[in-house]
């Protein structure tokens, strides 16, 4: 009976590790993805930029020329947020269990389950959604440090903690 035991055990610890390792997986490949998208409209509106001749169009290529550099501003903000994004990776890869919620838990909830990683919302791995959040998103700020059993408001809605892993 014990070695039954144990072996249900070892195979849910298996199937949490593999969850785990999976939803970092995603979350690697969607920051990677999203700094090379950015990278590359950066790249192409500098390129745009060089190859622009002056035009006779006066004001019309002036304002053209504000909003071109308005967009690239933008996009280079959205290239420094997605960079420091990259750290939180390696904070996820080394995560250890515990009892409370923090960087890298697996929060299982009455309205559904939460990794507590990086922004990116509601997404499906094997059939089964999570919503990846932010440490410091709203719902993030109200889970760090709570255990299982431990109750939190969000928009007027309890939200039961019912394990963390």
């Amino acid at each position: 009976m014990f070695h039954a035991v144990a072996n249900l055990y070892i195979c849910a610890m298996s199937e949490f590790t593999k969850e785990r390792q999976d939803l970092i997986n995603y979350c690697t490949t969607f920051i990677e993805n999203q700094i090379n998208h950015v990278q590359s409209v950066i790249d192409s509106a500098k390129e745009s930029a060089q190859n622009e001749s002056k035009s006779s169009a006066g004001d019309k290529h002036e304002t053209g020329k504000s909003l071109m550099q308005l967009e690239q501003e933008n996009n280079a903000m959205l290239l420094d947020n997605m960079l420091k994004q990259k750290p939180a990776i390696k904070v996820l890869e080394s995560f250890s269990p515990s009892e409370e919620v923090k960087m890298g838990s697996i929060v299982e909830a009455n309205n559904g389950v939460y990794y507590i990683g990086i922004g990116i919302g509601l997404v499906k791995i094997e059939g089964k959604d999570f919503f990846v959040i932010s440490p410091t998103a709203p719902v993030g700020k109200l889970f760090m440090g709570k255990k299982k059993g431990d109750e939190v408001s969000f928009n007027g809605r309890k939200i039961q903690i019912l394990e963390v892993r």
